[in-house]
């Protein structure tokens, strides 16, 4: 799974972290570590034109299959919170930074991933040097309830509580909501078919279906404030004081652009992107501009 189409050679291996094995796809081997985290529907393969670019500018790159998602372990305790994925990536670049001896660590997530990049910054703010977030914006469940478009186009979140239908509905006709939503998120993104058929194989995978649902279902437990209970807001984020660059598409059906008009009110040192004609899988449909404002930030110490 997942595949090199240019850069440097591939390697693959099995890391023990957080009380769990990960897949890694690796590139490189620079004294800077950069972790790159995929999002839903994904695998790791998504972060390859990320992956062999930072691996080209000098970085030990390393891109996991995220737990629960086949052959990366399942969660042995059922926990698929924001705060969990945070602590895997934490605990990853400990392990990762140890085995290849590298004296930095960077954090690129994509949609999951970067859920997974903000709460390794509340966990702890001194393992990334820098994060980069693409598709999803630092304070997200804030905003959900500030912008109601915003909980239109986040329908499948609420369709994803419900038992049993998501799962039959995900493996309906050899995965075809995949196809779905990768084409409703990235509208006029003509995408690899080895691409795509990669990420079904992944789920296809015994159990990678039910635990990608349960990271909706543990993110949104409740899923609505209950009557008299007040919303989140941005004043209830923590900051985040890591230097984090956020992409957001231009054209993303998942997530609207204007959510990230507020990234500077949580994030001290933020720099903002916004890529024309893109959608949610920005880093893969416009890989050589995404990839180049990637490379220029985390590079910059």
């Amino acid at each position: 799974m997942g595949s090199e189409t240019a850069g440097p050679r591939l390697r693959r291996r099995r890391v023990e972290a957080n009380g769990l094995t990960f897949e890694c796809l690796c590139s490189g081997d620079g004294d800077r570590l950069a972790l790159c985290l995929h999002g839903f529907p994904d695998n790791a393969g998504s972060m390859d034109p990320i992956r062999w670019r930072l691996a080209e500018a000098g970085f030990t790159a390393v891109a996991p299959f995220m737990r629960g998602y086949a052959p990366t372990d399942p969660a042995p305790d059922g926990d698929y919170s924001g705060r969990a994925l945070g602590k895997d990536a934490v605990e990853l670049a400990a392990a990762l930074g140890e085995e290849f001896g590298t004296d930095d660590a960077v954090l690129v997530g994509h949609d999951w991933g970067a859920a997974a990049a903000y709460a390794a910054e509340w966990i702890d703010p001194d393992a990334f040097s820098k994060l980069v977030t693409l598709a999803v914006p630092p304070g997200f469940d804030a905003l959900l309830y500030e912008y109601p478009r915003q909980a239109l186009r986040s329908w499948y979140m609420w369709f994803f509580q419900l038992p049993d239908v998501p799962e039959r509905a995900l493996r309906w006709r050899n995965f075809a909501f995949i196809d779905f939503l990768w084409g409703l998120w990235s509208p006029g993104w003509d995408y690899p078919e080895a691409r795509i058929n990669d990420v079904k194989e992944t789920f296809r995978a015994e159990g990678t279906v039910e635990n990608a649902l349960q990271y909706y279902r543990d993110t949104m437990r409740p899923p609505l404030p209950r009557v008299g209970e007040d919303r989140p807001t941005l004043a209830d984020v923590p900051p985040i004081e890591t230097p984090t660059l956020v992409i957001s598409g231009e054209r993303d059906g998942c997530i609207s652009p204007e959510l990230f008009e507020h990234a500077d009110e949580i994030v001290g040192e933020c720099r903002v992107v916004r890529v024309p004609g893109a959608g949610h899988f920005m880093h893969q449909e416009r890989p050589d501009a995404v990839g180049e404002e990637i490379v220029a930030f985390v590079s910059d110490r």
